[in-house]
This record gives structure tokens, sequence and C-alpha cells, in this order.
């Protein structure tokens, strides 16, 4: 076994470690405030509001299922997003702490990653209201959204890692990242429905963040995702870590220079 697998299973061994830094970091980002982390609930809900009245009025959606749409979408791609974003500043951000111990620098990608789930599972609250409010009674379809939160969080944690390499090697690319992850926020069906695109379907049909939004949106509406949804995510979680494994066996052993 390499160092690099062998600083996986060591990550993963250490869970008491990200999870409860992961936790600390949004603790922390929320002191001495009355609401604490539930004011990512509350902007979250006020976005959501806003949104979903803007967009219901402009497509002329009368439907309170959309509103749920629209949610779901919205709370997935902030949560795949802000990985996404957050992974290529993730080691830099601990740098101090990675040159200092022998932690796992999988660890530190998996603490982003928390972080990032926790403030995805405070707006699952509005997700339930919303849920109310449209009238969307579970089903037993509902219960795929276990396994689509799984291959959810794990990618997420391959793409902070390796975003989070690649960018501490090469310093220009953080804001290239963070450009080209808000041009895919315009062409990814979180506002509006991929059949809206008619003949053009092919841009949502290829599209990760459409498949991974699918994966949580789906059962929230009462539907297994389609079953391609499921094979391309699947491929791409094995492609995507096999590709952070490839950068990390070139790049880990010399992280420690470049932060």
């Amino acid at each position: 076994m390499n160092y690099v697998l062998r600083d996986w299973q060591e990550a993963m061994s250490g869970w008491r470690f990200w999870l409860r830094f992961g936790i600390l970091d949004i603790n922390l980002k929320y002191r001495r405030t009355y609401l604490g982390p539930f004011w990512i609930t509350l902007s979250f809900g006020l976005t959501a509001a806003g949104l979903a009245f803007v967009y219901s009025t402009l497509f002329n959606v009368n439907d309170d299922v959309y509103i749920a749409y629209l949610v779901t979408g919205l709370a997935v791609w902030m949560f795949v997003s802000g990985s996404i974003v957050e992974g290529t500043s993730s080691l830099m951000r601990h740098s101090a702490l990675i040159r200092e111990s022998n932690l796992p620098i999988l660890s530190h990608a998996i603490r982003t990653v928390v972080g990032g789930a926790i403030v995805f599972l405070h707006n699952l609250v509005i997700l339930i209201g919303v849920m109310i409010y449209a009238r969307i009674e579970p089903t037993l379809e509902t219960l795929y959204i276990i396994p689509g939160l799984l291959l959810v969080f794990m990618n997420a944690i391959w793409m902070t890692l390796f975003f989070g390499l690649i960018c501490a090697r090469y310093r220009d690319l953080p804001p290239f990242v963070s450009t080209i992850t808000n041009l895919m926020f315009l062409v990814t069906p979180v506002f509006w429905y991929r059949d809206m695109l008619e003949g053009r379907a092919l841009l949502a049909d290829v599209n990760p963040f459409y498949h991974l939004i699918e994966l949580v949106r789906a059962p929230v509406l009462g539907a297994a995702a389609d079953p391609t949804t499921y094979i391309y995510v699947c491929i791409g979680t094995v492609v995507g870590w096999l590709m952070t494994y490839y950068v990390a066996v070139r790049f880990q052993v010399r992280l420690a220079f470049w932060i």
C-alpha cells in the first residue's frame, strides 16, 4: 500500500478529527450570535423564497411543487459548488496544521466537506417545510434520497481534495475555478426544467451537476432518479477518485513546500 492509500485509510479511521473540527469551524463562524448556525437556515430560507417568487413569475408557473423543485436544486447546488470553491483554498487555509503535524491530507478535505454538509443539513429544514407546503407526501421512492446523498458526499470529498491539491500547486487556478463554477450555475437546471431546453437537452444530460442534483431532487419530489443518472454519477465518482489519486501521488509529497 503506497503512502497515498495509507493516508486515505488513516483519514477514514481518524473520523473524530474531521467531524469535530468541521463542527468547530461552523461554531466559530457564528460565535457570539443569538441564532448561531440557524442564521444559515434563515438566510437560505429568505433567498429561496425570493428566488421562488421571481422565477415562478418569469416562467409563469403556479405549481407549488416547483418551489420544492427550486429549493432542492438550490440546496444541493450550494453544497456541491461550495465544496469546489472552498476546496480550492482548503489546504492553504490549514497550512500551519499541515506543516506541523502528520495528520492525513484527506482529513483536511473531509473537514471542509463536513462544514458544508452541516450548512446543507440546516437548509434541509427549509426543504421539509416546503414539502409540507407543497403537500408532497413521502413514498417508498423517497428513500432513494439516502444513496443519493451518499453519492453526493463522496463526490464532494474528491472534488475538495482534487482542487485543493492542484490549486495549492498553481495559485492562479482558484479564481478560474470559481468563475467556471459560476458559469456552470447558469447552464444547470436549478431554477428551470431540463425539458425547457427542448432540442438542446443534451446540455443538461452531460452536465454532472445536473445529475448530482437529481439524485436528491427526484426522491424529494416523490420519484426515483432516472437509472441513467445513477450510472452517470457512479462512473463519474470512480473517475473522479482515480483522478484525485493520480494528482495526490504527484503533488501530495511536496504539498508542505507549496503552502
